[in-house]
């Protein structure tokens, strides 16, 4: 839902030379500038759990943004079947900002607009890179598509659930990661759907998510150094109610994740911290 406090998904990691982003939620620009305002044109791979509009609704700006501040080298795509044609799409729905911006030289360089898409199609890795590497997994959301992430750099590692109901996959992929992103539905979020919706329109919804239940039984079969909450509605009572409900299966550490958290990763520990 629209927040002025909350932007859409996106999660951008980072080592000494490169700068992942998977999923491009709304505003995922504003906060990348936020960070780093010379971050934009260094973003030059992206990786999509799968293509539902609150997830890929800031491709355009990253993609043109990141173009007309420098990028001289395709925004690479990773995604699901069908990211191939939004990306397509996105190039023929700007056909005329690109032509005007490249009439007037700013910038000049096609191939930072060009298109480059890989589709993801079943378990594997998908990016290598020296000793970093990035791995697929098919996740349950519905019918649809979709892909949690693993990404391993040396002896480091982070797992990145996507948008998923209770599925083994997160067990086999997720054990033992430094760091463990889960998306999750929160309890007030959980009965604001209940409220909102008929019974069989709720029941659809949530089984798409995992609940605070389900994650804190991932997590125990994980067991990740620490685990990091996204995509859920936040606040102060939210996150109470939400790790209280994890606690319950899961006694492990356990954080909300806000706008600009950030996570360092070490040998030994990870550090968070928050933005004010």
């Amino acid at each position: 839902m629209p927040s002025r406090t909350q932007a859409g998904t996106a999660i951008l990691i980072q080592t000494e030379t490169e700068n992942l982003l998977f999923d491009c939620g709304r505003g995922c620009t504003t906060r990348l500038a936020q960070y780093d305002p010379a971050l934009l044109p260094r973003v030059d791979r992206l990786f999509l759990t799968h293509l539902h509009s609150d997830h890929v609704v800031g491709i355009p700006d990253l993609w043109l943004n990141g173009w007309t501040q420098g990028r001289t080298t395709p925004l690479r795509v990773w995604g699901p079947k069908g990211s191939k044609a939004m990306m397509a799409g996105l190039r023929k729905a700007f056909a005329a900002d690109i032509s005007y911006r490249r009439a007037d030289g700013i910038p000049a360089s096609e191939a930072g607009i060009a298109p480059a898409v890989t589709t993801v199609r079943r378990d594997g890795p998908v990016h290598e890179s020296g000793d970093l590497r990035v791995t697929a997994f098919a996740v349950r959301h519905g019918g649809i598509p979709a892909f949690g992430y693993r990404i391993d750099k040396g002896d480091l590692s982070v797992l990145i659930s996507g948008d998923t109901a209770a599925t083994p996959q997160l067990a086999r992929y997720g054990r033992g990661v430094d760091v463990a992103l889960l998306e999750v539905a929160s309890p007030p979020m959980v009965a604001y759907v209940r409220r909102s919706f008929s019974a069989a329109q709720a029941q659809k919804i949530l089984g798409l998510h995992l609940t605070a239940e389900e994650a804190g039984d991932a997590l125990a079969a994980m067991q990740p150094g620490i685990a990091i909450y996204y995509h859920s509605v936040t606040g102060e009572a939210a996150d109470a109610a939400l790790l209280a409900a994890t606690r319950t299966r899961y006694s492990g550490r356990v954080e909300v994740a806000g706008d600009l958290t950030r996570i360092d990763i070490y040998p030994d520990h990870q550090r968070v911290e928050r933005a004010p």
